[in-house]
């Protein structure tokens, strides 16, 4: 077994690649960046800054694979005698990649659902026995942040995760059309319908048509903000249970989890054996090529090789927004307005965790709730107040707001966001009376990356409201621009 794999593998399946020209044993099928942590290589990438980066923290992990540069390591899988090199992270812009060669398909269904886990295969199995259904999902499976579980999940009896995910995936009939590993580009107004154009794993552009939208797009982790939280070694609440448990392969041997939500990843890292200790006040991790060691904000020292931020995640608000949304603060988070029936506007759902943080057995009967809703506005019998009801058992989750030390802290290594933005650059045009976020953006490039700040644009807001003592809820936060994702201009220029 290779140092931090936690299973074994089918020796069948092995394959050797070489990065900066030293063999490692792969398995096919993996990523390349579980490869090389399953072999304790964390250092993948540097920053415009040189700033050391990792796989699991902030964004792309660019890479020359075989001579070829630019090439995202993090989405991409290993081939026997790949060679890999580090690339610079300044050097990549990633974009959404179409063949052209390959002629535009148009489908056309009565709900798009965006986003496979519980919400969105609750509404698959309501509406499927009377409506068509397009299911996108960009991740290579089903079952969002359900999937990543080791342990079972409240509602679903004590079935394995992953098991309970295919059980209800197994129920899909004719009726419904499932999209994995596919990127939706946005939602968009096309008379009586709703385009939504989405680009699949074989760079194959597909116009989906729909009468009614589901946004099922899940939510974000939220990034703690320490010094050096981008070093090699620091891993994002996803990640973590993604190597973990999709994977088997450890983040180390010894590892600190650190901010105000630890429960959910102790009780997986006791279900593999792995050391850890709970720091919830760090001000600094340190090491060379990886984390050597944490300091909190008394000084204690931990020597650690990996730390987990737990800090809970919040709804991923970029789609909703850009369909067309507004935004409200409640819970310690931005979430969409909805009306009575879960609609930001007519034809435009929004359910599970993208309106609110609970369990997925909620986000599932959520699903169920709005599929009932479009049932009805289809002239089918439905009986939505039964999901309603069962809801109303749930209280949607209150994520703490971090309260940011700028005292204390060098504000120099502390990232906001992977792009090279760190809490100095946002908080000098804070303090220089800059309070609006749009200008902010433009000044710093905060939130102007591949992920239009997703995981950044909330601290953002963080520094300007802490600053400023201006409520969180009162702030203008800026809506996601369509594309949702980067996109090649000549491929949707001059579309009607």
């Amino acid at each position: 077994m290779r140092p931090l794999d936690l299973t074994e593998k089918e020796p069948s399946r092995k394959v050797a690649i070489y990065f900066e020209g030293k063999p490692y044993d792969a398995y096919e099928g993996e990523k390349i960046t579980v490869a090389l942590l399953a072999n304790g290589v964390y250092w993948l990438t540097s920053s415009t800054e040189g700033r050391k980066r990792g796989a699991f923290t902030f964004g792309p992990v660019p890479m020359v694979i075989d001579g070829v540069k630019n090439v995202n390591a993090r989405k991409t899988k290993v081939r026997d005698g790949m060679r890999l090199e580090r690339q610079n992270y300044g050097d990549f812009q990633e974009t959404v990649e179409i063949d052209e060669d390959k002629p535009v398909e148009r489908l056309v269904v009565d709900v798009a659902v965006i986003g496979g886990g519980p919400a969105g295969i609750g509404t698959v199995l309501e509406v499927q026995e009377h409506l068509t259904v397009a299911l996108i999902e960009e991740k290579g499976w089903l079952g969002g942040d359900m999937w990543l579980k080791g342990l079972p999940q409240e509602g679903f009896g004590q079935k394995n995760p992953q098991e309970a995910v295919r059980e209800l995936t197994g129920k899909f009939n004719e009726n419904v059309k499932v999209f994995k590993g596919t990127i939706a580009l946005g939602v968009f107004d096309k008379g009586e319908y709703f385009l939504v154009p989405i680009v699949t794993g074989e760079n194959r552009l597909i116009e989906v048509m729909a009468k009614r939208v589901v946004l099922a797009v899940g939510a974000v982790d939220n990034i703690h903000l320490f010094e050096n939280n981008d070093m090699p070694g620091v891993f994002r609440r996803s990640d973590l249970l993604e190597v973990l448990n999709v994977w088997g392969v450890a983040p180390g041997r010894k590892v600190a989890v650190v901010g105000g939500k630890p429960g959910e990843i102790t009780a997986e890292l006791d279900r593999w054996g792995i050391e850890y200790i709970v720091v919830p006040n760090p001000k600094r991790v340190e090491g060379d090529e990886k984390v050597e060691r944490l300091i909190d904000a008394n000084g204690n020292v931990y020597e650690v090789d990996a730390v987990i931020m737990a800090e809970g995640r919040r709804p991923d608000i970029n789609p909703p927004t850009q369909a067309g949304g507004k935004l409200i603060f409640k819970h310690g988070y931005y979430t969409p307005v909805l009306d009575s029936h879960h609609r930001i506007r007519d034809g435009i759902y929004v359910a599970g965790s993208a309106v609110s943080i609970k369990p997925h057995y909620a986000n599932y009967l959520e699903g169920r709730l709005v599929g009932a809703y479009i049932l009805r506005e289809f002239g089918f019998d439905a009986e939505p107040c039964i999901y309603a009801e069962k809801l109303e058992e749930y209280e949607p989750e209150a994520v703490q707001i971090q309260s940011i030390d700028f005292g204390s802290l060098n504000l120099e290594d502390v990232q906001i966001c992977g792009c090279d933005v760190s809490l100095r650059k946002v908080d000098d045009v804070v303090r220089a009376g800059i309070t609006d976020l749009q200008i902010i953006k433009r000044l710093t490039h905060l939130a102007m990356g591949f992920c239009q700040g997703r995981f950044c644009l909330f601290n953002g807001a963080l520094v300007v409201s802490q600053r400023t003592g201006t409520p969180m809820d009162r702030l203008d936060i800026p809506v996601a621009r369509p594309p949702l994702k980067n996109v090649k201009m000549k491929v949707t220029a001059g579309r009607d």
